[in-house]
């Protein structure tokens, strides 16, 4: 079986067994996601663990295209859903493979696997990856019947760099969310602002309402500064 594993962030590893079995073809650019090249590849499935740009009709319609989302859809379509699932108290929450079409993340679900949303976002990222890589396998080895998303859809927002910013007059409880949310490689940090300074979080432990921490200071306007 031929198989495109499309991932544009570091995080996801593909099971070395997969390349036993399968022929697999990675591509992490938005570049190489080509008619051309998905076409003289011809493959059985490509798939979308974390993919960051629009994925064409040319390719989606022909082909077996699979995205995952972690969320219990149609609760948690689009951007940022593991950051706004923790903001919103979850603790535990479902990584859905589903069928790509044109609206986003409504298409049918072909399977589920929950994952516990503790920890640091790098923590959540190994969960998400042992998920994915399960969720591959039942896939290419017996195609589940697509099941139609059911209840009220629910729209997440992208949160934007400035939105890490952590906001005053929260509890540690939430103090801690904030930070470790976003603690992954290729992620930006939380962070607050102190005169002219911004103060990055990571690293983040809690012991009762005790909260330790690294922090990485930069001065924000050297020419203020003087």
């Amino acid at each position: 079986m031929k198989l495109i594993i499309a991932s544009s962030k570091k995080w996801f590893k593909i099971d070395k067994k997969l390349y036993n079995q399968h022929e697999v073809m990675e591509i992490t650019k938005s570049s190489e996601l080509t008619k051309v090249n998905i076409d003289n590849f011809c493959p059985n499935f490509i798939f979308f663990p974390h993919w960051s740009w629009v994925v064409p009709e040319s390719i989606y319609l022909p082909y077996r295209c699979i995205l995952f989302h972690t969320a219990p859809l149609p609760y948690g379509r689009g951007g940022s859903p593991i950051q706004n699932l923790i903001l919103n108290g979850y603790t535990k929450a479902p990584v859905c493979a589903l069928e790509m079409e044109a609206e986003l993340d409504a298409g049918n679900i072909l399977g589920k696997f929950d994952i516990d949303l503790n920890g640091k976002l790098s923590d959540i990222f190994i969960r998400m990856n042992m998920a994915i890589n399960i969720l591959i396998k039942k896939i290419i080895t017996s195609y589940p019947k697509p099941l139609p998303q059911k209840g009220d859809v629910v729209e997440f927002k992208r949160l934007k760099q400035s939105d890490n910013e952590i906001p005053k007059e929260l509890s540690i409880n939430q103090i801690f969310d904030r930070i470790r949310m976003l603690d992954a490689d290729e992620y930006p940090n939380a962070f607050m602002i102190k005169n002219n300074y911004k103060i990055e979080f990571f690293n983040a432990e809690k012991s009762g309402e005790t909260l330790n921490c690294m922090a990485k200071i930069s001065l924000l306007n050297k020419d203020k500064a003087n």
